[in-house]
């Protein structure tokens, strides 16, 4: 009887698979490999990665708006709309 995948499960079999392929490279390649991953943690090191609470936080504070508050920037983009600039 097999286990059912889950993401756990899923992320150990990925990174056995990565650790296989990558052991069976040449230490030469292994170099570059590692090369290449400093290279990549380092470019993306200075950017954050999605905070789910940080987010949550901040979209708690966005207003909300009302019918009355859309009909009056309706009315005044209709009113911008016919607003003919002066001319020199």
């Amino acid at each position: 009887m097999t286990k059912p995948i889950t993401m756990e499960n899923r992320y150990f079999y990925t990174m056995n698979d990565i650790l296989v392929k990558y052991n069976t490279l040449s230490p030469d390649i292994q170099k570059e490999v590692n090369d290449f991953l400093d290279f990549m943690l380092s470019k993306y090191k200075g950017k954050k990665m999605f905070d789910i609470k940080s987010w949550k936080s901040k979209i708690k504070n966005v207003s909300t708006w009302t019918e009355k508050d859309i009909k009056a920037l309706e009315e005044g983009r209709r009113h911008f709309n016919q607003w003919k600039t002066e001319e020199w």
